[in-house]
């Protein structure tokens, strides 16, 4: 009998372990869609999401040891907002195989994987000795909820450089969290010194961090909780190695600047500064609070602890700078990918919570030991539902969505957060709308105005303009688009292709009276127009 009372009654023994194959069954099939939408995308030779061709360009010129920042108000009237590192990361995979989307796609597919292998790190970290087993489970689940976010499952593999600026941000968050300052005065020993073995794990964990804020602007919150936790811990050497952290990542960015003649900062600094729009920024909070509540809950308690013992952790100052990150979504232009920074952190701090609980007392099996397990069990259930998606024809989709009661949906996917622009896979059709596409600009004489560069590619044709940067920039009083306008007013372009009329709105007028409609394809379910020039 006391052993039976050890080991927690039966009943709760069988429903705590239903409830983990469940939550990682559920879980283990999000990732499985993911892989899925991750393949169509590698396959699908058009832009998928605005903008991606133009990274593409951005690559292309990297590999050709030329800066993408440059004067936009000359043509071809091409600059970047955006730092350089996914592009120099991905130029390798252009010079070997050509300009194709797919090579950027794969490696912000492949960044997600590895955020997610970092946070599990960072997780299994927190469970007790001797408790191998559960902490690696709670490690895998929290990994896996990083992917089933909704978010990182629309923007993982996009030609984007968002997700790389995540994983390294994980990457160095997870080597700070490694880390404590040495005792005593000195850094320096025998090679295998702990001192030494520190010393290396604070150098590697500002390096990816550097390299985050290279990726994109946004991880400039994320490096500002990591020096602030390294200052509270040791206020001497944190503020030196602050002030080292600065000043590599300032003099990186003061050479680059050099190099394009101040057109680095005029397009990475002076071009972000956009119009704000708070109801915009309120709900994309609300959207994320909704999808991610049970991740978002265990974050904030985690960091209520914390501050009621007086002890802010490294992960809780990167949640609440992650947080305090987000606001900047309400930005012209921004979107949900402003909070995957944020999930990350929530993905952590819950799962470092839940390892904690389930491994404290070792290898326990009595009832509170199974109740916590079981709990835990369910929030991950419960987080999974709240951000399920699906595809809802062919197998297995239609046997899962038949068996949870979703009925087919007009563009054959399902998301729990209502209508979605990202996520539905490119079909046969869109690659033969593209394709048409394709078609009207390798007839069309001269240079080509498109709003998507991915054609461009595909149909041999120089790339010319890049629109939303053109757009911000001229909303910033940056770009004069008089040249440009002279030259569509002398419809020196063979074509026009439009699909969210992006450009300033001269630049809109001046199409509109010089170049007529000739008609509108869809793809990937929006309408591309396409003029021709006038009479």
């Amino acid at each position: 009998m006391r052993g039976h009372r050890t080991r927690g009654p039966a009943w709760l023994r069988v429903l705590t372990i239903a409830l983990f194959v469940a939550a990682g069954i559920a879980l283990l099939f999000q990732l499985f869609v993911y892989v899925h939408y991750a393949g169509a995308l590698l396959r699908f030779p058009f832009d998928y999401d605005q903008g991606e061709g133009f990274e593409l360009y951005d690559t292309v010129l990297h590999a050709r040891g030329e800066w993408p920042y440059a004067d936009s108000q000359v043509f071809p009237y091409y600059t970047s907002i955006y730092p350089p590192l996914f592009h120099l990361l991905t130029a390798p995979l252009v010079m070997i195989f050509g300009p194709q989307l797919w090579t950027g796609r794969l490696v912000s597919f492949l960044a997600s994987l590895i955020a997610a292998i970092a946070i599990g790190v960072m997780v299994r970290r927190a469970a007790q000795p001797g408790s191998s087993g559960a902490g690696l489970l709670v490690a895998s689940l929290s990994g896996l909820a990083f992917l089933a976010s909704t978010y990182t499952f629309m923007i993982g593999p996009l030609f984007r450089q968002h997700m790389t600026m995540v994983m390294f941000e994980c990457l160095g968050i997870a080597a700070l969290g490694a880390f404590d300052w040495p005792g005593g005065k000195g850094w320096l020993g025998q090679p295998d010194d702990p001192a030494r073995r520190d010393l290396r794990r604070l150098a590697l964990g500002l390096a990816w961090l550097i390299a985050a804020g290279f990726s994109k602007q946004l991880a400039l919150g994320t490096v500002a909780a990591a020096l602030l936790y390294l200052v509270l811990r040791d206020p001497a050497r944190g503020a030196l190695a602050a002030v080292a952290a600065a000043a590599i990542a300032g003099g990186l960015f003061a050479w680059i600047n050099l190099e394009t003649e101040g057109w680095f900062y005029v397009s990475i600094i002076q071009a972000n500064i956009n119009a704000f729009d708070l109801p915009q920024m309120w709900g994309f909070y609300g959207e994320w609070l909704s999808l991610h509540a049970v991740l978002v809950a265990g974050a904030v308690l985690a960091v209520l602890g914390e501050g009621l013992r007086g002890r802010p952790s490294l992960y809780g100052l990167w949640f609440l700078a992650a947080l305090a990150t987000g606001a900047l979504s309400g930005k012209y232009g921004a979107g949900e990918s402003y909070f995957v920074t944020a999930t990350a952190a929530a993905c952590v701090l819950f799962g470092r919570g839940a390892a904690g609980l389930m491994t404290r007392g070792g290898s326990s099996a009595g009832w509170p030991a199974r109740l916590t397990s079981a709990g835990v069990a369910a929030l991950f259930l419960i987080q999974t539902a709240l951000t399920f998606h699906t595809y809802t024809y062919g197998f297995p989709y239609a046997q899962v969505t038949a068996v949870l009661g979703i009925p087919d949906q007009p563009r054959g996917f399902y998301d729990r957060q209502g209508y979605t622009q990202l996520g539905p896979r490119p079909n046969a059709e869109d690659q033969v709308a593209g394709n048409e596409i394709v078609a009207l600009i390798q007839a069309a004489e001269g240079p080509v105005f498109s709003e998507e560069a991915g054609f461009l590619f595909a149909a041999g044709k120089p790339i010319v303009t890049n629109p939303f940067p053109q757009l911000v920039m001229y909303q910033a009083g940056l770009f004069d688009p008089a040249a440009e306008i002279a030259q569509i007013e002398r419809r020196e372009f063979g074509l026009v292709v439009l699909r969210g009329f992006f450009y300033p709105k001269p630049v809109l007028d001046a199409i509109g009276e010089n170049y007529v409609w000739q008609r509108s394809v869809v793809m990937n379910n929006f309408q591309y127009h396409i003029y021709a020039p006038g009479p």
